[in-house]
């Protein structure tokens, strides 16, 4: 094996691959060497090639304990130690110190027969001993002390369940149906031109009348007051927190105040607002000022009304920040710090122009701005808590109108490269990597989503906590989770920084500890999980979806083969969530009339005339097809409609997804991939207020029929 190969390998960066049409593709030896520079390494000469195989060679003995071990439940507790052969130590004292505060504890005695490797590290042997405690432990989280001496050893033991979370678990056995929104896309009689929590608490009754056991969300994730133009869901300022403007003000105390009102009733934000409700796009930058505005002015009742008098709000606001910890306060420090420097000079919108001194959390020179800016920072606070308690309050809606799922969340699978995630904790990711896909079907020149990937070793050197939390803070107030680009918790597609998307190779995950995680925080939260496995997909992921009973995610749109109508139910197999067309592809009627085709021409997408060519037979055949399977009359585009989602709802996939624009009969995309500023992702709304549409005798119709093609 050559040096660089061998380099790649002990890094974690794959030198190969099978691509989606199920062929092998080789990474070039000069792409391997630019994501191994990306990640840190010199590669300038073999002397360093060597220095840094050596290093990783011989990295994971420098412990006697690795930070973490993940366990399945009733599986031993099986740990690994290592001790240098001069040195080793035979008689161990061991105490757990369970989640729950118990204490379980015994003695070691170390044997021969317990070494199970041995090797050389800088001319001292050292042994590594596979060693079983005796202890029966719940699932959770758990600390492990071992103590030999004047040795203290600690690590932190992770018992999860076999499986996610599932419905049957709560004695529900229908298959399910609900609409997949893009929330800022909402239009309703009373938002503010962009859809909110108050829709959701208003509409929830509505969409179970019509049968609907959940409402799919676009992730909620913080972005950014200052920048409103940087509104990609899949691109935020921090996943474990919300985005404030799709809080409804109108539904608070605060808002009634007369300060408040007669700002709002004037005649120039009435306008503006008027200007906002009749737009065919979210106008985020207006949305933002105004409602940063009446936000403003709602603080500063709240803090002479509520916080100088401590009432019980109070009290739940002051409960809320101190849960909240450091997370929380980095992420509104951040908003504000970013807010001033970017008003000072535009070029500022990212940490990593702030002056050096702002550049990290913990800075003195941070410390200071925050004690200046505490009204700003006070009021971000309030925001995020009136965002909290109304999703709170729009999954409790969902849950009393009858629904079995409620609100069903979506995990980005990264942040943004300037974000507050990256700005509090950058050793958590390769700053200089960007994560997408290489060359497929819906993106034949590949994809760069410009989101840094984690650094595999430092999540385990954390024990894993940042996916914890992470888990845990979008699990919060769903009855499901969709993990977008669920292929992450094994391996992502990683590019250099300003290289194209083509130009990578995948860096590879712990798999097994990651899903172990997943199915932890599932089964206590309550929480289905799906995950979206479409693009290139390797076969060890649809095995890891099957053990630990994650549902794969099928799309309608993408399985336009004789076999898919024929052999449905594998093709939309119980463990499933099916869907018609997802926020990624066109909706049906630009599907038909080959809009997403011609757009992509337009935006110079295909790497070649003839894989243009290619894709428009591809479609030409695969409406054939669907024109044969579904007897559908020509050009009907309701009947196109009707008839798919009708297929899709008697498929056995335990959950169906429909999108609201498709039952409107939209033909624009909301998100084209591959694509920033070359298309306006994410504004388009939806063409008329949601309550008409689900008055409509055809939407109506069709959500019924639905229904009943579920067995519901």
């Amino acid at each position: 094996m050559e040096p660089i190969q061998r380099l790649a390998e002990l890094a974690g960066v794959q030198d190969s691959y099978i691509n989606a049409h199920g062929k092998p593709e080789h990474i070039r030896q000069d792409v391997i060497e630019g994501v191994l520079v990306a990640m840190g390494f010199d590669v300038t000469s073999p002397e360093r090639i060597a220095d840094h195989i050596q290093q990783l060679q011989t990295q994971p003995w420098a412990r006697y304990l690795q930070p973490v071990t993940v366990l399945q439940q009733q599986q031993p507790v099986q740990i690994r130690l290592q001790q240098p052969e001069v040195k080793a130590q035979s008689d161990w004292h061991w105490r757990i110190h369970t989640e729950l505060g118990d204490v379980l504890e015994g003695q070691l005695n170390l044997s021969k027969a317990d070494i199970c490797q041995q090797t050389e590290v800088a001319g001292q042997l050292w042994l590594a001993f596979e060693l079983v405690i005796p202890a029966t432990l719940m699932t959770g989280y758990h600390q492990l002390s071992l103590t030999s001496g004047a040795i203290q050893l600690t690590q932190r033991l992770i018992v999860a369940p076999s499986r996610c979370y599932q419905l049957q678990d709560k004695a529900i056995f229908r298959k399910t149906a609900g609409p997949a929104i893009q929330l800022y896309a909402l239009n309703t009689e009373h938002n503010w031109g962009i859809g909110d929590f108050g829709d959701l608490i208003r509409l929830a009754a509505d969409f179970a009348d019509a049968g609907c056991d959940f409402i799919g969300l676009n992730p909620l994730h913080a972005l950014y007051p200052a920048l409103p133009q940087d509104c990609s869901p899949y691109s935020p300022n921090s996943r474990l927190w919300l985005n404030s403007l799709y809080v409804d003000l109108t539904l608070e105390p605060e808002y009634q105040a007369e300060p408040v009102q007669a700002v709002v009733n004037s005649a120039d934000f009435q306008r503006q607002l008027q200007q906002c409700r009749l737009a065919a796009s979210v106008d985020y930058a207006t949305v933002s000022r105004l409602k940063q505005r009446i936000t403003g002015l709602m603080f500063q009742q709240f803090q002479q009304q509520e916080l100088v008098v401590t009432t019980e709000r109070a009290k739940a606001f002051q409960r809320f920040v101190k849960l909240g910890g450091d997370s929380l306060y980095q992420l509104v420090v951040y908003k504000v710090l970013q807010q001033q420097m970017f008003a000072k000079d535009w070029q500022m919108a990212s940490w990593q122009q702030f002056p050096a001194e702002y550049q990290r959390p913990g800075s003195p020179a941070v410390q200071d701005f925050a004690a200046q800016h505490q009204d700003a920072i006070q009021q971000q606070l309030y925001a995020q808590w009136l965002a909290y308690r109304q999703l709170a309050a729009a999954q409790q809606a969902c849950i009393q109108a009858g629904m079995a799922i409620g609100l069903y969340r979506d995990l980005a699978v990264g942040t943004n490269r300037s974000s507050a995630e990256t700005w509090a904790e950058p050793e958590n990711y390769y700053l200089n990597l960007s994560v997408g896909a290489p060359a497929d079907i819906m993106a034949p020149k590949g994809q760069d989503w410009g989101l840094p990937p984690y650094n595999p070793t430092q999540l385990r050197d954390k024990g894993y906590q940042p996916l914890i939390d992470l888990l845990q803070a979008n699990m919060q107030h769903a009855g499901a989770l969709r993990i977008d680009h669920v292929m992450a918790l094994m391996r992502l597609w990683c590019t250099p920084v300003g290289k194209s998307a083509t130009e990578g190779a995948y860096l590879k995950f712990q798999a097994e500890e990651l899903f172990a995680i997943l199915a932890l925080e599932s089964q206590r939260n309550h929480c289905v999980v799906i995950g979206e496995d479409l693009g290139t997909v390797p076969a060890e992921i649809s095995r890891l979806l099957e053990q630990y009973e994650v549902l794969s995610y099928r799309v309608f749109l993408l399985e336009q083969k004789d076999s898919s109508y024929q052999h449905s139910a594998s093709t939309y197999p119980a463990r499933s969530m099916a869907t018609v067309s997802t926020h990624d592809m066109p909706t049906m009627v630009g599907y038909w009339q080959e809009h997403d085709l011609a757009l992509r021409h337009q935006l110079d997408l295909y790497p070649s005339a003839e894989v243009a060519e290619q894709l428009h037979r591809l479609r030409l055949d695969e409406k054939q097809i669907m024109r044969q399977q579904l007897a559908l009359p020509s050009d009907d585009f309701a009947e196109l409609v009707r008839r798919s989602h009708l297929f899709v709802a008697g498929t056995p996939a335990t959950l169906m997804a429909f999108q609201l624009e498709d039952l409107v009969l939209v033909d624009t995309p909301v998100n084209v991939p591959g694509t920033s500023t070359e298309y306006p992702n994410w504004q388009r709304r939806l063409p008329e207020p949601v309550e008409q549409s689900l008055q409509r005798s055809d939407v109506r119709q069709l959500l019924a029929d639905i229904k009943a093609a579920r067995g519901n």
